[in-house]
């Protein structure tokens, strides 16, 4: 695949704190700080932004690797949710953690284990999960496996 460079558009609009941006040069939305959520139908904020980079990451790539296991999958879903915090003496805010819980049906009979071994390797190739690594915010991946 070799380089690749991947872009996104953010322009202000005329109102103050809330910017349009387009993903992937196809869709737009607004986004604006958390506070403001609420006043601002259909708006994001980049907490939640970065919040879904990574678990669509993680899902995306386990589906990848549950098909290339041959894996039938009748539904995946996840929840993802961050613990932040704020320190009240300087303003500073950061996520501290970060988990994704991950739901998949999958057919009577498959593996479990290796349901969980495939779930571990989209965690550890996550690109964007793995941009976590080092840094002060913990990255924590739940599976739950559903049979039918």
């Amino acid at each position: 695949m070799g380089n690749s460079t991947f872009s996104v558009k953010l322009d202000k609009t005329g109102a103050a704190k809330i910017h349009s941006i387009t993903l992937g040069g196809h869709e737009s939305t607004t986004v604006c700080p958390p506070p403001m959520l609420g006043e601002q139908p259909g708006s994001t904020s980049p907490h939640h932004l970065f919040l879904a980079s990574i678990g669509s990451c993680v899902n995306l790539i386990f589906e990848i690797a549950l098909e290339k296991a041959r894996v039938e999958v009748f539904e995946l879903d996840s929840d993802i949710s961050g613990d932040y915090d704020t320190d009240e003496s300087t303003g500073a805010s950061r996520f501290e953690s970060i988990t994704v819980t991950t739901n998949v049906t999958v057919p009577k009979g498959t593996n479990e284990s290796k349901i969980q071994r495939l779930f571990e390797v989209a965690h550890k190739n996550c690109p964007i999960g793995n941009c976590l690594v080092g840094s002060c915010v913990k990255l924590i991946t739940d599976l739950v496996v559903e049979y039918k």
